[in-house]
């Protein structure tokens, strides 16, 4: 049952990453949403001291109630997410720690996610006058058990399939990532030390890490499917997912990427999972129909909402 406790707010030089992890991770158990997207979490493990803003929300006990999260985007916005821990919700601790972090960049845009797209969450976002700029889709599929696997996975003639190996391919895996996502406002942006501090975590495996080369140049990559495997626990069973797929723009439309999509999901069916799931924005129609021939069905929503911080 949730609970009403007396907190403080604090404004850390260098935000407490592993424990802000660590309650997002007793978040995400409780809800089914995780309440911090990967990048955010690489960004407070990572970023230059001062470029994080962190308000955390403290019991006189100093255990961690809530944290709300803002990293600076390059169009100068700031992107909001923020988490409560489940036990002591309904308190006003998440209407705190937003107006704590939107009073610190007045006069700015906002973008704040909401992971599960919760009523709640809109409410909330209502008050600080944001409104919903994007959706964020989540679909699922069965693996065990499912009568169409494994999928069909025939490349294009003249490429052939490996796995990513690190300390080789990431200069070459992030050129073809800018390209096939210059329009993506996470993705595309992704750096070297973005990919390495992925590469550093427990989930990352490069046998599931699959890339589309040619036979006759196996150092150039023509797309990618990047899958991942998320750890069960507290009754939940691991879950794959189709972590990111992309193709170099001279290869679309060659079939490449339905292939590819294929070779990951069969790969993480080989390993036992039970689902598999992925992300896609809700005005990619192209990609949400041939997620649908391939077996997803919508699972879950993340929306976006934003707006202009009053002076």
């Amino acid at each position: 049952m949730s609970q009403s406790v007396p907190y403080d707010l604090d404004r850390p030089d260098v935000p407490p990453a592993e424990e802000i992890a660590a309650l997002a991770s007793r978040a995400a158990a409780a809800d089914g949403d995780p309440p911090f997207s990967d990048q955010t979490l690489v960004d407070l493990r990572s970023a230059p001291d001062g470029r994080v803003r962190t308000v955390l929300a403290r019991s006189p006990g100093g255990e961690l109630l809530g944290a709300a999260v803002s990293v600076p985007e390059p169009d100068g916005a700031h992107l909001l997410e923020l988490v409560v821990d489940p036990g002591h919700r309904r308190g006003g601790i998440g209407t705190a720690l937003a107006a704590a972090l939107a009073g610190g960049v007045p006069g700015t845009t906002l973008r704040a996610w909401a992971h599960g797209g919760h009523p709640a969450a809109a409410a909330l976002a209502a008050r600080h006058g944001l409104g919903p700029v994007r959706e964020l889709h989540r679909l699922l599929r069965p693996l065990q058990g499912a009568a169409d696997l494994p999928l069909p996975e025939t490349m294009p003639a003249g490429f052939r399939l490996r796995a990513f190996e690190p300390g080789r391919d990431e200069q070459e895996w992030l050129r073809v990532n800018a390209a096939a996502f210059a329009q993506h406002p996470e993705q595309g942006r992704m750096t070297l030390e973005d990919l390495r501090q992925r590469e550093a975590e427990p989930w990352f495996d490069p046998a599931g890490f699959l890339l589309a080369v040619r036979e006759d140049d196996p150092g150039t990559v023509a797309g990618f499917h990047w899958t991942k495997v998320h750890p069960g626990g507290d009754g939940r069973d691991p879950l794959g997912e189709v972590y990111a797929v992309g193709i170099a723009p001279g290869h679309q439309g060659t079939g490449l990427g339905r292939a590819l999509t294929a070779a990951g999901v069969n790969h993480l069916a080989r390993q036992g999972l039970a689902e598999v799931m992925l992300y896609v924005d809700g005005d990619n129609a192209a990609a949400l129909r041939l997620y649908e021939t391939l077996g997803f069905r919508p699972w879950h929503l993340d929306v976006m909402y934003a707006g202009t911080v009053p002076a």
